[in-house]
């Protein structure tokens, strides 16, 4: 378990090479945004921060 947790701390990717992902800053709130291969949206996570927003669409894909 805390190789997990070192790895975490040192894992570093940049957010805006992941495909069908789009990301954007409107009024201080985090949006991300699943796409399909035509770019049309299917579904969002809002959150205070890059991380936030994504756990937020990953538990709306759950």
């Amino acid at each position: 378990m805390n190789e997990l947790i070192n790895a975490k701390t040192t894992c570093f990717i940049n957010l805006y090479d992941l495909d069908y992902l789009k990301m954007e800053v409107l009024n201080s709130e985090y949006i991300v945004t699943l796409t399909d291969l035509q770019g049309a949206e299917i579904l969002k996570g809002y959150g205070n921060s890059m991380e936030e927003a994504i756990n937020d669409l990953h538990h709306n894909l759950i």
